[in-house]
Parts: structure tokens; C-alpha cells; sequence
């Protein structure tokens, strides 16, 4: 072996026995023994690290209600296509899709200056009819006042003529010009008649131009919101041409099917509430009518659901959970449905002392969207766990996280 690697292993065993001299130098100056106070901080540090992080809530005392449900979509009251009931072409269109529109708004105009000339044509007519009607009754008039008057002078002459004062001749002439004044009296009461049937016609036919005018302006039949429009300005149309379609938004009206059985709980006025996956929030309504009977090809009964306020973001179309209430308990001990654990078949709670957990069977009852009823097991104050109690058993020791940190 040379001289260097003889040195060099000197100085390895010198560094060796240097660092053992260092590392035990803590325990020669503490006699060889740890202090107790190291000792109790390991053993809770180390039972702080076996403790299962949880979240917990309070048990309350509240208000819940049990209910059946189904989905639909809302519909309006109400929504009917607006068509023509005469022909022509639009000079005008007032409204756009989605404009609110009240009863009787003018919705479109359609060109009516042919109904006009008409309308203009009937009127001359009629004071034509009325100038001869009215020439007619008055020759009539003239007639019926000769009829009296000749009638008086044929009985004087009669009167005469039976005394032998005037000759059968001149009875006879009176009695014949009495008969020509008959004649003409019927014949000015025909051209009366005849006259006052025309001045009837002109006077409907009148109307009817009248009755064309107003149908060329398209009007709302009752106010709602204009929810398409298939016309354009200068479009000629037919009659019954559909032009807007026209919906009532208020009600909305959302049709659930249920079963017989749930049907028999429900009745008209009951509490519903609407809600929809693209909205986070939810709507009241109320049941309206529930139909007498059952459909045979699914054997469930119509329920009719009216939303009187359903507020910007539940329209028509809309798919929607209804959830219709059939009772409600008040002063309920109530927990957060998200604390409630299942094992085999039975259902369960975790109740916590701030240091550790207690796994409690419960009965339950109604339920909501968040919440749920605990019929016997928890009173009200109690902290039960809501996040965590997957990791849980008997006896399990805990700590307490904030609401919504993580576990």
C-alpha cells in the first residue's frame, strides 16, 4: 500500500469519529434522556394528524312540506296566429317580434283604396235612392189625400143621387175617377216599397264596404306579445293568410301528468314551485284545474299549473320541474339533506361534539330541495356532519373545517 492511500484513509477515519463526537453531544449534556414536554407534543401532534377533517351544520327547527312533481314546459294562456280576412297588399307594418301589444293595437294595414272607391259609389247611390224614395212618398201622399177627398164627394153624390138631385152619369164619372186615384195610390205605394228595399240594399251594401275597410287594418285580438310576424311591407296576401302569431304570457301555464294516486292528494289552489335547470332560481305558482280523467294510454292525470309572475328568465318553451305541495309541517327539526348517509338500507347521522363523531339512526320525513326532516334521532341545536362523514365511524376523532373548505 503506498503512502497516500495510507493518509488519505487517516483522514477519513479522523472525520468519522469528528461528526459521531458532534451528533452525540445533545444527548451526553441531557444526561441520555428526552424531556417529557417532547414527548406530549409528538403524541398530539400525531393525534392531530389522525383526526378526520369534517364540516358540520346545525340542526333547526323550520318549516317543510311534502309534494309530487313531474316536469313540462310553460306554455302561454293563450297564443293564436293573426290571419287576414280579406286580400290586398300591406302598405304597413307597426310591429316587430317581441313587442307587447295591447288589445285592439294596430298590428299591420292593408291597401283599401278599392273598398273606398266602392264605399264612395254606395253612398252617391244611396242619396239617389233616398231622393226618389222620398218624391215617391210624397206622390203617394198626394194620392192618399185625392183617394179622401173623392171618396167624400162620391158618397155626397151618392147621397144626392138617391133623392134624385144629380143623374146615375155623374155618379159614375165620380166613381171612376175614384178608381184611377186607387190605382195610382198602389202604384206610388209599390214604387215606395220598391224604393225603400233599394235604399235597405245600398245601405248594407254600405256596410259591407265598411265592414272590408276595417278588415284590411289587422288588429290584436287581445294584448300579449307578438312572438313571430310572416309578413312584409308590400307582400300581397290572401284572405286567411297568417301574419303574426300572438301569445298571452300571463298566466303561463305548465301541464304535469301524474298518476292517479298523486293526483288524489292534489286540489285546485295548492302551492307550486317552478324551477328550471338553466335558471338557479325558482317561481311560485298555484294549481289551477286538474283534469276528471285519466288518460288510458299512460293512465295519469292532467294537472294545470298557472305562473301569474314568471319573472325574465322563465319563458314559454321553457323545461321546468314542478313541484306541487300536498302538505306542510311546521316547527320540523330539519338538516341538510347532504348530511343523511345510507348503509344497508337504514338511514344515518353523524353528530359531533367538536372532538369527535357519533353515528345516530334517524327517521325521516319530508324533504326539499336542501333540506330534510328528521322525525326522531337529532333535536334541534345538535351539530351534525354534512361534509367528511365518509371517512367516519363510531367514536372517529374529528376537527372542524369552515363551511366550504376543503376536506
Amino acid at each position: 500500500m503506498s503512502v497516500r492511500k495510507k493518509t488519505y484513509g487517516f483522514l477519513a477515519l479522523v472525520v468519522v469519529f469528528a461528526l459521531t463526537g458532534y451528533l452525540a453531544l445533545p444527548y451526553l449534556s441531557s444526561g441520555g434522556a428526552v424531556s417529557s414536554a417532547d414527548t406530549e407534543k409528538e403524541e398530539a401532534k400525531k393525534k392531530e394528524e389522525s383526526s378526520i377533517p369534517v364540516e358540520i351544520a346545525i340542526a333547526r327547527k323550520g318549516a317543510i312540506s311534502s309534494s309530487v312533481g313531474s316536469t313540462a314546459n310553460l306554455r302561454p294562456v293563450r297564443d293564436v296566429i293573426v290571419a287576414a280576412q280579406t286580400e290586398g297588399r300591406v302598405e304597413e307594418v307597426m310591429v316587430e317580434e317581441g313587442d307587447w301589444v295591447a288589445k285592439g293595437q294596430l298590428l299591420a294595414r292593408l291597401d283599401d283604396s278599392q273598398y273606398q272607391i266602392r264605399l264612395q259609389t254606395a253612398k252617391q247611390k244611396l242619396a239617389q235612392a233616398k231622393l226618389q224614395l222620398e218624391k215617391a212618398r210624397i206622390l203617394q201622399d198626394k194620392s192618399d189625400v185625392q183617394v179622401v177627398n173623392t171618396r167624400e164627394e162620391l158618397d155626397r153624390y151618392q147621397s144626392l143621387y138617391s133623392e134624385r138631385l144629380v143623374s146615375e152619369r155623374e155618379v159614375a164619372q165620380i166613381r171612376y175617377r175614384m178608381d184611377e186615384l186607387l190605382h195610382d195610390l198602389r202604384v206610388s205605394g209599390s214604387e215606395s216599397r220598391e224604393l225603400s228595399h233599394r235604399v235597405e240594399e245600398l245601405e248594407a251594401e254600405i256596410e259591407q264596404a265598411e265592414l272590408e275597410i276595417d278588415r284590411t287594418r289587422i288588429e290584436a285580438p287581445f294584448a300579449g306579445f307578438i312572438t313571430d310576424r310572416t309578413v312584409e311591407r308590400g307582400q300581397t296576401i290572401r284572405n286567411m293568410d297568417g301574419l303574426f302569431k300572438l301569445g298571452d304570457f300571463s298566466p303561463l301555464i305548465a301541464d304535469v301528468f301524474l298518476s292517479e294516486r298523486e293526483a288524489s292528494e292534489i286540489a285546485p289552489g295548492q302551492l307550486a314551485t317552478l324551477s328550471s335547470g338553466v335558471a338557479e332560481e325558482s317561481i311560485v305558482g298555484q294549481v289551477a284545474r286538474i283534469s276528471p280523467v285519466v288518460d288510458q294510454s299512460t293512465g295519469t292525470v292532467k294537472v294545470t299549473v298557472e305562473v301569474t309572475q314568471p319573472g325574465r328568465l322563465f319563458k314559454p318553451g321553457a323545461f321546468v320541474r314542478v313541484e306541487i305541495q300536498t302538505d306542510t309541517r311546521q316547527d320540523s327539526v330539519l338538516v341538510p339533506k347532504r348530511a343523511v348517509v345510507e348503509e344497508d338500507g337504514e338511514k344515518y347521522l353523524f353528530v359531533t361534539n367538536e372532538t369527535s363523531a357519533h353515528k345516530i339512526k334517524v327517521n325521516l320525513g319530508y324533504e326539499n330541495g336542501s333540506d330534510i326532516e328528521v322525525l326522531e334521532g337529532v333535536a334541534p341545536g345538535d351539530a351534525v356532519v354534512v361534509a367528511g362523514q365518509g371517512a367516519l365511524k363510531e367514536g372517529t376523532s374529528i376537527k372542524l373545517v369552515e363551511s366550504g373548505a376543503s376536506a
